[in-house]
């Protein structure tokens, strides 16, 4: 049976499900997937060794998951979408009835009792809650103090497993943007799936900031999105730079109001106290219960729903003035010093690399290579700290790890930028794909290494040498695909094809 999907122009038929392409679909999803666990392995096996680090790196990978399924061949269809949420909520009831790549933190536990202390009279941001729950056998005592914004806590179907009520959080959401294929991707991917399976607590959040400005049949909820401002503190940061990048202050203070209110009895209540863990989540080592800022496993969904939700808006506006001839002159209004910023900064980029002035291909196509190079640099420094686990610490065996992360690096950026069979010129000289493949890579080998080689003299931590070693190889191979791919096709333009992330951006 055909169906009908998204173009940018008049929908077309599209024919029905067949076995390669299931197979793709399903090549997408785990490419999505396992490394998710592999990082989330790590994680769990050396918590201390990659930290933050290894967080991180799934948060990159999420965001350039649209890239990896433009790679892969996955036509823009609505199909698709709809395999990704099943496959995820398929996933979501195996993962919370068996336990399989479940567990990843205590939030469905805590967050729906933090309510009973209010019931006994309690302020939850002063009372810890203390208890013991059984998750898949095992007994683990909760000791916290409630860091959220009020709300949150009321957020929940009373009698249901609150992984159940994420879970649906997370379907009721993607089916909100089922029609807007990049939102779809982006929102319905694994990581997202596995973190609503988990029961982290943003799914909530995230449906209501989704109501409130996708809406429901295309009318915003502004309902909804006053309620997030009452639940964490994220959707409040996102909706105050909405509308102050919008510079609507009728609505930003309004925003301001609302956020205020919620918190206001509280604070009467406890005092001033309460406003650490309502507003700055504990975050700081000077609040009572705080300790260090740090990355969370589930932080890059605060991104991943940004960019999904807002990425096409921006990129149309950029689009409309550039075909009215206008880029260069962007407007005074609401996305004016946005578009003055971005013209200037890359333009002046594009003519030190490529000598001639951005076009609008150039725009469109440069963020895929960004966040390429990000998540190859972050897959680098997490492979290297995991060579370092089996190869030792010293010098030879920490050199030798920043070769092994470099590999991974150099695959990961060839492969999604499909920059593995170009050729170009190198030094002044024009060389054929194999020595010019060769010579971009041993310029990257060569910056990573030496960044770790110039650290470990001087006496620092080799993290910090790999770090900078990976960004700069990163760096170095995503500007050279990115100068000669666009050189040998500078006409390139996806402007009349409702362009979007994974697909504009690569």
């Amino acid at each position: 049976m055909a169906e009908r999907t998204e173009t940018g122009g008049s929908p077309i038929p599209v024919p029905g499900l067949g076995a390669r392409e299931l197979a793709t679909y399903g090549a997408a999803w785990l490419a999505g997937a396992l490394p998710l666990f592999a990082v989330i392995t790590a994680l769990w096996l050396a918590p201390h060794t990659f930290g933050s680090t290894g967080e991180i790196t799934i948060g990159a990978f999420a965001i350039a998951f649209p890239v990896v399924v433009r790679r892969l061949g996955v036509a823009r269809e609505a199909r698709f979408v709809r395999f990704l949420l099943v496959a995820g909520l398929v996933f979501g009831v195996i993962s919370i009835l068996t336990g399989a790549g479940n567990g990843l933190t205590d939030e469905p536990f805590t967050t729906p009792r933090f309510a009973t202390l209010l019931w006994a009279h309690q302020d939850p941001y002063v009372v810890p809650l203390v208890f013991n729950y059984v998750q898949y056998g095992q007994t683990i005592h909760s000791y916290s103090i409630y860091p959220y914004l009020p709300l949150l806590m009321f957020l929940q179907v009373p009698g249901l497993d609150y992984k159940w009520f994420a879970l649906g959080c997370w379907a009721g959401m993607v089916l909100l943007v089922r029609k807007r294929f990049d939102a779809g991707v982006l929102l319905a991917q694994p990581y997202v799936a596995v973190m609503a399976a988990s029961g982290y607590n943003d799914f909530p959040v995230l449906l209501l900031l989704t109501l409130g400005f996708v809406g429901v049949g295309g009318r915003a909820q502004r309902w909804a999105q006053l309620l997030a401002l009452g639940a964490k503190q994220f959707a409040n940061a996102i909706v105050l730079v909405y509308y102050a990048v919008r510079r609507d202050w009728k609505n930003f203070l309004v925003t301001v109001g609302v956020s205020a209110a919620f918190i206001l009895p509280f604070v009467l209540w406890s005092g001033p106290t309460v406003l650490c863990p309502a507003v700055l989540a504990d975050r700081l080592s000077s609040c009572p219960a705080g300790g260090e800022a740090q990355f969370l496993l589930n932080y890059a969904l605060w991104p991943v729903w940004v960019l999904a939700i807002f990425y096409l808006p921006v990129l149309g506006t950029v689009q409309s003035y550039a075909q009215k001839g206008r880029l260069s002159r962007p407007p005074a209004g609401r996305w004016g010093r946005l578009l003055r910023l971005l013209s200037g900064l890359s333009g002046r980029l594009w003519r030190l690399l490529a000598g001639r002035s951005i076009s609008l291909s150039d725009l469109l196509r440069a963020p895929s290579f960004v966040i390429v190079g990000i998540s190859g640099a972050l897959a680098g420094v997490s492979v290297f700290l995991g060579a370092g686990v089996y190869l030792g610490s010293s010098t030879a065996a920490t050199i030798g790890a920043a070769v092994v992360g470099f590999l991974v690096l150099a695959g990961w950026v060839v492969a999604c930028d499909g920059a593995g069979s170009v050729d170009g010129p190198f030094l002044g000289r024009p060389l054929s794909r194999l020595p010019f493949q060769l010579s971009v890579q041993a310029v990257a080998l060569a910056l990573n290494v030496l960044a770790v080689i110039v650290t470990i003299a001087l006496g620092r931590p080799a993290l910090a040498g790999e770090v900078v070693g990976a960004f700069l190889a990163s760096l170095w191979v995503s500007l050279v695909f990115f100068r000669v791919q666009h050189q040998r096709d500078p006409t390139v333009s996806n402007s009349a094809k409702g362009v979007a992330p994974g697909h504009g951006m690569a």
